[in-house]
């Protein structure tokens, strides 16, 4: 069957060679659970590190902490778990946030806190800039703000401009990029743009294994 395979932001086409190489990583060792102090343990902690290591070198995010998660949602599943939201709390989204950032709304607002949306534009699908400034200057009095937009829309397919990290920390906001759609084609470089959780799906990257990713912190 012939077929054209256009997803690859979706859901990247794993390479023959990928599979291979994976193929003869388990076949030469054995990997332990690593929270112990085996042979194979120690193997695979070491291995655990030196993959950490390479993802915060890959985003140039000396000032981050690299958490492990099931996927992007899972890693956004964290931030709505551990943000401190509360009756003085507010949250900003963009209306084209992924439903996974959508639903961490609901611990926002199960403690009280507002939520607001800020609208896209009619014809170009973008951020609304006047809106989005407007909303990004108010509620300046309340604590614990959390503003979520992606970098790359999952509606769209329109990459947003990371400057609004600056502009909504400047206004003592609290950013959460979602950065899954974004991180397969594009360059994110976290010494230059510094949101203070960023949300990565590794298989859209590299199509295998499904079912990972990564919360940068």
């Amino acid at each position: 069957t012939k077929q054209v395979y256009l997803d690859y932001t979706g859901g990247n086409i794993y390479p023959k060679s990928l599979v291979d190489k994976h193929a003869s990583f388990l076949s030469n060792d054995v990997y332990g659970n690593p929270h112990s102090v085996n042979p194979t343990s120690l193997l695979s902690e070491k291995l655990v590190t030196e993959a950490r290591q390479k993802v915060l070198e890959f985003f140039n995010a000396t000032d981050y902490y690299c958490i492990f998660t099931p996927n992007a949602t899972g890693a956004l599943h964290i931030v709505g778990e551990a943000y401190p939201f509360s009756k003085e709390s507010s949250m900003l989204l963009t209306a084209d946030n992924h439903n996974s950032v959508n639903g961490i709304r609901e611990y926002c607002r199960k403690k009280g806190g507002k939520v607001n949306y800020c609208s896209m534009t009619s014809k170009e699908l973008a951020i609304n800039e006047k809106e989005l400034t407007a909303l990004l200057e108010t509620e300046t009095n309340q604590s614990n703000r959390l503003f979520a937009f992606p970098a790359q829309s999952n509606v769209s397919g329109v990459k947003h401009s990371l400057d609004w990290i600056n502009k909504a920390k400047a206004n003592n906001w609290d950013v959460l990029l979602d950065a899954a759609a974004y991180a397969p084609t594009s360059k994110l470089d976290l010494q230059k743009y510094q949101p203070d959780f960023v949300s990565i799906s590794f298989y859209k990257i590299f199509g295998y294994p499904t079912g990972i990713g990564c919360l940068l912190v």
